[in-house]
């Protein structure tokens, strides 16, 4: 059965969207940290995709917030599994979302994953 189970969705995390860029990121509802990667979409299409992956608890509120403010999201409940396949996604994805939207304008997103070490030193040099 695929319908709403509360078992197997345990997992409570934030999405946040921004309509400027359409770009998305993901953090721990409890904890309120970072648990996923920075996405730029290139549609509202694409980031609804993500938010009914996620069992977004309002998509209606969602909508009223992106047509008011601009910015929308809500809590997305994720099966294990989800919130592993979201925490891996982050694995060789370290920019944030100013750094990936100037990628996409340079014509170079996505760009390629980093490994562990190119990671290390490009978040060090970041930290300069």
């Amino acid at each position: 059965m695929g319908g709403w189970n509360s078992e197997e969705r345990s997992h409570k995390v934030m999405c946040h969207v921004m309509s400027s860029h359409w770009s998305v990121t993901f953090a721990d509802y409890e904890a309120q940290t970072p648990i996923g990667p920075w996405v730029i979409c290139d549609t509202h299409e694409e980031v609804v995709k993500i938010l009914l992956w996620g069992h977004i608890s309002d998509l209606d509120e969602h909508y009223r917030n992106i047509d008011r403010w601009g910015v929308g999201g809500g809590l997305l409940h994720l099966t294990t599994k989800q919130r592993h396949q979201l925490i891996a996604r982050r694995q060789g994805w370290p920019w944030n979302g100013y750094e990936l939207q100037k990628m996409k304008e340079a014509g170079r997103y996505p760009p390629q994953r980093l490994t562990p070490a190119q990671e290390e030193r490009f978040l060090k040099s970041r930290s300069k």
